[in-house]
């Protein structure tokens, strides 16, 4: 049987470590500003995994019986190790990455270059095939030097994950 992969609620200190879940393909809702009354009920409802770096808040997740993970705080990539360790996840997916919008959450859905031609430098658009656009905020994205890095990031992730699920 395939686990469904867990969707996060990220509080407000985690605002950059929300926007990498999303960029690996993970349903992130970031509250920036929200009382924690607010962060545990919505946590709840939509039954998310709340992410906070806030101990007081964490053992009010705790307390009403709700999924969270305590983030130290200490690096953002021992973060996203941790809040996936966590989850059971052993490995980051390359599949994944790009399926969700890093600014809104929504889902992308790729376009051809003549549908996005008004929202990209024309540079850009003369130089890519593969765009993909946001189905909530319509932010356009497309395969530039910013994917190198991720790609990086997402091999030190699964490094690290190997060594927290084998030690």
């Amino acid at each position: 049987m395939v686990q469904k992969a867990p969707s996060f609620l990220a509080d407000a200190m985690l605002g950059s470590v929300a926007r990498k879940l999303r960029i690996f393909g993970f349903d992130t809702l970031y509250i920036a500003h929200a009382h924690d009354d607010e962060i545990l009920k919505t946590g709840i409802e939509q039954g998310r995994v709340i992410l906070t770096a806030d101990k007081e808040l964490f053992k009010r997740v705790v307390k009403a019986g709700a999924r969270g993970v305590l983030v130290s705080g200490s690096g953002e990539l021992e973060d996203l190790v941790h809040i996936l360790s966590k989850n059971g996840i052993s490995s980051v997916d390359l599949d994944g990455i790009g399926s969700r919008c890093s600014i809104c959450n929504g889902l992308l859905e790729e376009k051809r270059p003549d549908q996005v031609k008004n929202g990209v430098p024309r540079k850009v658009a003369e130089l890519h095939r593969e765009f993909y656009q946001c189905t909530t905020c319509h932010k356009v994205y497309w395969e530039g030097g910013h994917l190198t890095r991720i790609k990086a990031l997402v091999r030190s992730v699964d490094t690290m994950l190997g060594r927290a699920v084998a030690t």
